[in-house]
């Protein structure tokens, strides 16, 4: 009997030296991996994207005189015809709210005018010629998502207009005689700043594109041919477009 006691005390002797040991081991160790290490993820909103627009542009009636012989005087009936407009431009998203784009836009429109001629009472004088403008805009967007793939936006743009008046023409038309005189007049081109406030909404089509539907009002300056100062031609003044543009955005 004292020798089973004997065997069971060096036995409990032997296990417990062993956990012992066991234990110190894992102390040694690290029971559990590092914690990762967490790094801040990129902001998925900041992208350069590029875009392109087709549009349908609508002048606003301008403000033009005419310029005959030595006198000087208001169109009675104005206007440039209604036409479309291109454009393109790359942009980059800095948050999820705001973006800028630079854009470069072309159209070109037919102006008219008509007026009665200083010199003779019964006579008019019938003005035609092509206005051109190509428009190098910066402009700033605050995008307001909704959640629901609809973004609807405001902006602003500043910039410089090349206006281009090329083709004019004027008939002079007498209703005393029945007779008719046309004369060809050299156009000009000038550089113009140029502002634009713009509304619209974006529809996310997939994670790259958006369609952006929009309105902008730009104005772009005036133009006068050359020889209007020496009293042959017209001056248009305050030119500006109402404009409905569908475009894409793709996101790079």
């Amino acid at each position: 009997m004292k020798t089973i006691k004997i065997a069971v005390l060096s036995g409990l002797l032997t296990a417990s030296a062993s956990a012992a040991a066991v234990a110190a081991d894992l102390s040694s160790r690290s029971v559990f991996s590092p914690a990762p290490v967490l790094r801040a993820s990129r902001n998925t909103t900041e992208t350069w994207y590029l875009r392109g627009d087709i549009g349908y542009v609508a002048p606003k009636r301008p403000e033009a005189d005419f310029s005959a012989g030595p006198l000087t005087g208001d169109f009675i009936r104005e206007s440039l015809d209604n036409s479309a407009r291109v454009g393109a431009g790359v942009g980059y998203r800095f948050h999820q709210n705001v973006r800028a784009d630079v854009t470069v836009d072309y159209f070109n429109s037919r102006f008219k005018g008509v007026a009665p001629t200083p010199t003779f009472a019964a006579a008019l004088i019938a003005d035609k010629g092509l206005f051109q403008s190509t428009a190098v805009m910066a402009n700033g967007y605050i995008d307001l998502p909704t959640g629901a793939g609809i973004t609807p936006y405001i902006g602003a743009g500043l910039g410089m207009a090349h206006n281009v008046f090329s083709d004019y023409s004027r008939i002079t038309y007498d209703a005393a005689t029945g007779t008719e005189t046309l004369q060809r007049l050299t156009g000009s081109d000038d550089n113009r700043f140029a502002w634009a406030l713009m509304a619209g909404l974006g529809v996310k089509l997939s994670s790259n594109f958006s369609l952006d539907l929009g309105y902008r009002y730009l104005s772009v300056g005036d133009i006068k041919t050359r020889a209007f100062d020496l009293g042959a031609g017209a001056d248009i003044e305050s030119i500006g477009t109402h404009e409905v543009r569908v475009g894409v955005r793709y996101g790079l």
